[in-house]
């Protein structure tokens, strides 16, 4: 809510439309907006549509009164945080109590008093505004530990084991040395793949916290999809030839997109990484361009492991720490489909997933051919700011 009377919203339910007309112009005076309800039943349904800030209840109503009005509106978990204040010539301890029982939060007696009546709402709307805030306030709270949970359990979970791999790997390799041995291509590509991957896992990492303080700046450029697959390729070609993978790479070397190209590049790193995972060996990767209702789409498939629809909600919720394991056992930190969206969208665009449990997988992502009118505006304002 709003801290000034201009924003306030508040409705008004009585089924005297002269009480209606007075109060409401006395509350225009100061400024509030001001919604009418002549019966409950519309009460409620305007109370469900425009959200008030506060709501006076008549309690003498027909059909439903005031109590059973109160009584729906506190069951209704869209309408239950809104405070109500009865307004009645009932003033005995019984119905005085029988509202707050209800959850009712105040009641102003008939006829009116004009000071004490401002005063009441004044100060029922300054809780709600208060109540509101440390609502928010614990939403962020909650977001900014499951954020640190999550951090933490990539780091002890996932860093460890191939940190741990590489380390075993590099005493192995440094016996074989002061015994004179012969150190094996085969251990060196080990070696080299683990050392990917986890480099790989940071990336994601540091741009997943990144994003998550908005600490990332987004610099939009004309760039080229081709060159930034070819470079992910070379990156992850010694984990695909050690599964001997087939890699269609169906774009042409001047398709371009509009976009930042440290996040396109960490999406098709990504994207191309997983499809290599979840493919068992000798298996068979598409990448592809196409250019659709002005937009670029961008297109990796494969003939792997495919994704059940459980495991992709799981996968998709980033409350929930989930990963799933290549057809080598490769582990995943849970981040890399999240940050793909997050990215995507930060780039004007949109990911898609068509996947077959058994069969495979496709990820396609549009990117726009030129910039946006709002990265324009940004341009002319001197750039984002971090």
């Amino acid at each position: 809510m709003a801290s000034n009377n201009q924003e306030a919203k508040i409705l008004l339910i009585d089924d005297s439309v002269q009480n209606l007309r007075l109060l409401g112009n006395m509350l225009r005076e100061k400024n509030y907006q001001i919604a009418l309800a002549q019966s409950g039943k519309e009460g409620l349904q305007l109370a469900a549509r425009i959200q008030p800030d506060l709501i006076l209840l008549d309690i003498m109503m027909p059909e439903l009164d005031g109590y059973e009005v109160c009584k729906k509106l506190k069951e209704d978990a869209n309408t239950r945080h809104i405070p109500v204040i009865f307004l009645t010539a009932k003033t005995s301890n019984e119905d005085v109590v029988n509202g707050f029982q209800l959850g009712g939060v105040d009641y102003i007696t008939k006829p009116f008093n004009k000071q004490e009546l401002f005063m009441r709402i004044k100060t029922h709307l300054e809780l709600k505004q208060a109540r509101d805030k440390i609502s928010r306030q614990a939403e962020t709270l909650r977001e900014l530990n499951a954020t640190k949970d999550k951090m933490f359990s990539v780091i002890s979970h996932d860093l460890r084991a191939p940190l741990g791999g590489i380390k075993s790997m590099l005493d192995l390799m440094y016996e074989d040395q002061q015994q004179n041995r012969q150190i094996s291509s085969r251990s060196l590509d080990s070696l080299k793949n683990a050392a990917d991957q986890t480099y790989n896992l940071l990336e994601n990492l540091l741009f997943w916290s990144r994003s998550q303080r908005g600490k990332l700046v987004n610099d939009p450029e004309k760039i080229n999809i081709y060159d930034l697959i070819i470079e992910n390729l070379e990156l992850l070609q010694t984990m695909s030839d050690n599964k001997q993978l087939e890699i269609d790479n169906r774009v042409d070397t001047d398709a371009t997109a509009m976009g930042d190209r440290n996040m396109v590049k960490t999406v098709l790193r990504n994207l191309i990484n997983n499809a290599i995972k979840f493919t068992h060996e000798k298996g068979r990767i598409i990448i592809d361009y196409e250019l659709r209702e002005g937009m670029a789409e961008v297109s990796i498939s494969d003939n792997g492991t495919g994704i059940q629809k459980q495991n992709l909600e799981k996968i998709l919720n980033m409350k929930e720490y989930y990963t799933t394991f290549g057809t080598r056992r490769e582990k995943g930190s849970g981040l890399g489909l999240n940050l793909c969206i997050d990215f995507i969208r930060r780039n004007n665009g949109e990911l898609y997933i068509d996947s077959e449990y058994g069969k495979g997988s496709m990820f396609t992502f549009t990117l726009p051919l030129e910039k946006t009118e709002s990265e324009q505006d940004t341009d002319e304002s001197g750039g984002a700011q971090e």
